[in-house]
């Protein structure tokens, strides 16, 4: 029986103060079970001289009170406090650690730029499996910029200037003039200059982190009525954004907050949001935008729980095996054996080991395909579809989620067709005949596996023929009547012609 216990984190930023509450079993899986936030805007506080007064501080000590009596519900163990820009940058830094301590009975670390952009970078790596990129991290009083190359970060700069006290510094009202745009533009290229890697590293993609991109993210995806509305690894190209910022600036607050999926109490720091975002992006020469939900809180917890290990090296699979940690009593070794069959047809049918992309789509449905069985066991193919697809699973593309959901939840005379079309905007054309390979591997490999009898399996294509032998420790009666069924199936999607036998695993070495 697995131990649980609950860690708390909360993230004192420039703009906002964040709580998330993680609970961690003995085994090494992990979840978010609660977060909260308030909109301090921390960055406006600070006065001429660079301080922020003590009178300044006391809606921040009353929300980080009642942050740490909701971690004291949630029966946490530790709670793990930081401070970022606003407090870091401020004249008087020490002093306000000092009251808040006092005040709140928490213990905060202050977390310097090149820290803050290292949990950044750790966040992102748990969540992404892409390899190279620029993360640009959005505070309000801060701006971190990270180079990471074969998942190692190589170079890492915080620029003070954020959101919050970019509109404090360069708008005289809520319409910008091309002066002010152009002058907060100049700043961020100014300190992009300074640096030897910003523009050495062209064709990147970027991964911003922060609520400037999440909302940007939010207002495309509302436009374009697209059919996933997840943000996280949510890819936009560069004239999403030139358009926005074409138009944002010049207009009143009144018509921003009227803007679908810019939330009210961002229609002022949009603004200086997007255009910082938009510098750095054109400055290093991106190739695309792509949008992380996980950032600073979860490089604390990270560095936290994993303090030997903290780069995730398989996003995907760290995050399935946390699922997995979480719902049903299920063997993951069994589950592992229907992916491994998969990939052993598949390579006797193609004459190649599968492309990164079908091997994350086969893998994540060979896992998760009945892990809505704690939803309701007679659907839980179905449910799968929407902890797939929903349920925060790292390491996949929005189109990978979407095709392992729909290979998960196989049925191709009805619902199959049918998730294939409302999902039309993010496949391509080729994906329906490669969700039915993919979905009929899957099928037979479950049939495979649908008692322990079968220890290993050998597969063949000849001449149209597709021959698996099962090596088997009794008769596979369950296996012969599941495959039956199964078979027109595969036979349809593969054009070939199943068959199979079975021998006794004693015989095979």
């Amino acid at each position: 029986m697995s131990r649980r216990y609950t860690l708390g984190i909360i993230d004192i930023g420039s703009n906002s103060i964040r709580l998330v509450i993680y609970e961690v079993e003995s085994g090494g899986g992990y979840r978010i079970i609660y977060e909260n936030k308030y909109s301090a805007r921390l960055s406006r506080e600070v006065g001429s001289d660079g301080r922020i007064p003590r009178s300044s501080l006391e809606a921040a000590i009353e929300v980080l009170r009642q942050f740490r009596t909701i971690c004291e519900q949630f029966h946490a163990t530790h709670i793990r406090a930081a401070a970022t820009a606003a407090i870091r940058n401020a004249a008087n830094a020490g002093e306000i650690i000092r009251w808040l301590e006092r005040e709140t009975g928490l213990t905060i670390e202050r977390v310097s730029g090149e820290q803050e952009a290292y949990y950044g970078f750790l966040g992102v790596l748990q969540s992404m499996s892409i390899q190279d990129g620029m993360i640009v991290d959005i505070g309000g009083g801060s701006t971190e910029l990270t180079l990471f190359r074969d998942r190692q970060l190589l170079h890492s700069i915080s620029i003070p200037l954020g959101a919050v006290n970019a509109y404090t510094r360069f708008a005289s009202g809520e319409q910008w003039n091309d002066s002010e745009i152009e002058a907060l533009r100049e700043e961020i290229r100014e300190q992009l200059r300074q640096l030897d890697w910003a523009d050495s590293n062209p064709g990147l993609p970027m991964i911003g982190l922060g609520g400037t991109i999440r909302t940007i993210a939010k207002m495309h995806q509302r436009k374009t009525k697209y059919s996933l509305p997840v943000v996280h690894h949510y890819e936009m190209g560069g004239e999403t954004v030139d358009e926005m910022a074409r138009v944002l600036p010049y207009e009143t607050t009144a018509y921003r907050k009227k803007v679908p999926g810019l939330s009210k109490d961002r229609a002022d720091l949009i603004v200086p949001g997007m255009l910082i975002l938009q510098t750095v992006y054109d400055y290093v020469e991106a190739d695309r935008y792509i949008v992380s939900s996980a950032g600073l809180r979860d490089g604390l917890f990270r560095d936290w729980f994993a303090p030997q290990e903290p780069v995730v090296s398989d996003a995907l699979r760290t995050s399935v095996r946390n699922l997995l940690r979480f719902g049903p009593p299920v063997s993951e070794a069994s589950l592992h054996a229907v992916y491994e069959d998969m990939v052993t047809m598949y390579h006797a049918l193609v004459q190649a080991d599968p492309c990164e992309q079908d091997r994350a789509v086969m893998y994540t449905a060979a896992m998760l395909s009945e892990s809505g069985t704690m939803i309701n066991y007679y659907k839980s193919s179905q449910h799968a579809v929407y902890r797939i697809m929903y349920g925060g699973i790292y390491g996949l593309t929005h189109r990978e989620a979407v095709l392992s959901a729909i290979t998960a939840d196989y049925h191709p005379k009805k619902r199959t067709p049918q998730l294939l079309e409302q999902h039309a905007d993010i496949l391509d054309a080729s994906d329906t005949g490669r969700v039915h390979r993919l979905g009929s591997l899957l099928a037979l490999a479950k049939a495979i596996r649908s008692t322990p009898v079968v220890q290993k399996i050998h597969a063949t294509a000849k001449n149209g023929s597709l021959h698996v032998q099962m090596h088997c420790t009794a008769e596979p009666l369950v296996q012969n009547r599941r495959m039956e069924e199964s078979a027109k199936e595969l036979e349809d999607a593969w054009n070939i012609k199943l068959t199979w036998s079975e021998h006794p695993a004693a015989s095979t070495k």
